[in-house]
């Protein structure tokens, strides 16, 4: 509940922002200006965040973004991010290979969280009796879904005993995006010239565009739809509010969620609804959509700038989780953080290696790229990766990838809900912890089984 009753004034809210956007900027012109990072293609909001983390607070102390306001700031902007795509027009049809990747990315989901909550319990038993098991479930959170929801969840264990849990998490998901753009780049550099892109011929390819981060000769945007009268209202405008209306109503629906917890005598789930608000924010905007469908009123809605709302809440939410970032907590935590890390992301690389060519035989390197991108950065950072092998995206790859991820959410809707167990239905916090690893581990092998019906097509 911290993320709700944190109080600041709204001249540090605009300056923040304001911070933020300055950040980024400088990002761009880093991007820019430095070949190193056009080589690795490293995104404007992963650098700007990195420059917040060493001149804010946290480092040089030369602007003032701390770390309880950015947090703040990621828990809000991960609900703004859902409820904008949730807002879009509902999917026709998923297609086998978006269901492959949906059980690609809950097979990662789980090999993290397995790896993870398993050297947690090697470090407990061994040097470090006080370490909190969960732990080694923030690497799923934040490498597999968003910094977002491991900042939560891991703030969420903070009054359970887990000291800084959300910057804990906010870490693990800056591994990731080392991660995704050092090994990513390095696999789809060397897939290009072993002549397996389908689309690139050799790394020189890339545009000057790419590189850069920055368009030389920029173009309208054909695909985006006007929907309101300017005179009457700005359209980009709308769509904002439109967004600021469903959060607030999923904060109503919160609040008689919670005042039903406690009136039934479950206190102790208050906070944990909280820390899952991003899920009701998403499933309030799937509803509102359909009733907008329902009543012909979606026509108001555009999906392309619905896109770009969900793009600039991810910008946003990035540069704070990456400046949020406490040195003190990481030498703190160095030896489960780096040592998780380490075997959770070369696991992942394996699995999806594995699986990959296993199910497809067209579109490997690609699809292998984005998956990665997305199970150790985030979403956009696949689309990067992929962008690479594919510039004009004429591969079903980001379909796949986009509506893979959806159903992975699915999917792993009841972990989200089995990793809390531990703290409230269990005396012993540890052995919560490992009921949970021993349900992981067969909940993969469900998966494995459901696996072999799907695996070696014949032409995908």
């Amino acid at each position: 509940m911290e993320s709700w009753t944190l109080q600041f004034t709204a001249a540090q809210f605009f300056l923040d922002f304001a911070w933020l956007g300055a950040l980024l900027i400088a990002g761009t012109l880093l991007r820019k200006k430095i070949p190193f990072l056009q080589k690795y293609l490293i995104p404007a909001n992963l650098l700007a965040g990195t420059v917040g983390l060493f001149i804010g607070m946290n480092g040089l102390g030369w602007i003032d973004l701390t770390s309880e306001r950015l947090g703040v700031y990621v828990y809000h902007l991960l609900a703004l991010l859902f409820i904008a795509l949730g807002l879009r027009a509902p999917k026709k049809r998923l297609g086998l290979s978006s269901v492959k990747f949906g059980l690609i990315f809950i097979s990662s989901y789980l090999i993290q969280a397995i790896i993870g909550l398993a050297i947690a319990f090697i470090l407990i038993y061994t040097i470090m009796p006080d370490l909190f098991a969960g732990i080694g479930l923030l690497a799923p959170l934040s490498f597999g879904m968003n910094p977002g929801i491991a900042f939560s969840i891991g703030q969420n264990w903070e009054q359970f005993g887990f000291q800084s849990g959300g910057i804990v998490g906010l870490t693990f998901a800056a591994f990731g995006f080392l991660a995704a753009y050092t090994m990513g780049i390095w696999l789809v550099r060397a897939g290009i010239r072993n002549g397996e892109a389908k689309y690139v011929n050799s790394d020189e390819g890339l545009s000057e565009d790419v590189r850069s981060g920055l368009v030389k000769n920029p173009v309208g945007n054909s695909e985006e739809k006007i929907t309101t009268s300017p005179e009457s209202i700005e359209s980009f405008t709308f769509h904002i509010g439109l967004i600021g209306f469903t959060y607030v109503v999923t904060y109503g629906v919160l609040k008689v969620m919670e005042a039903g917890l406690v009136w039934i005598g479950s206190e102790q789930e208050v906070t944990t609804l909280w820390s899952f608000h991003f899920i009701a924010a998403a499933i309030i905007a799937i509803s509102m959509r359909k009733g907008f469908d329902s009543i012909q009123a979606s026509k108001y809605i555009d999906d392309v700038t619905m896109t770009r709302c969900s793009n600039l809440f991810m910008d946003f939410m990035i540069v704070a989780s990456v400046a949020a970032i406490s040195f003190a907590v990481v030498a703190q935590y160095w030896v489960p953080l780096l040592s998780i890390s380490l075997f959770a992301i070369l696991a992942t690389w394996l699995l999806i290696q594995m699986m990959t060519k296993s199910a497809f035989n067209q579109f490997r390197l690609e699809r292998f790229a984005a998956i990665f991108g997305n199970m150790t950065g985030t979403l956009q950072s696949g689309l990067v990766l992929l962008r690479i092998l594919d510039p004009t995206m004429k591969s079903p790859v980001s379909f796949n990838l986009v509506y893979g991820s959806g159903l992975a959410l699915i999917f792993g809707f009841p972990l989200l809900i089995l990793i809390n167990a531990p703290v409230h239905y269990f005396s012993d916090i540890n052995e919560g912890f490992l009921a949970v690893l021993f349900t992981l581990i067969l909940y993969l092998g469900l998966i494995s089984f459901f696996w072999q019906y799907l695996r070696k097509p014949k032409k995908q």
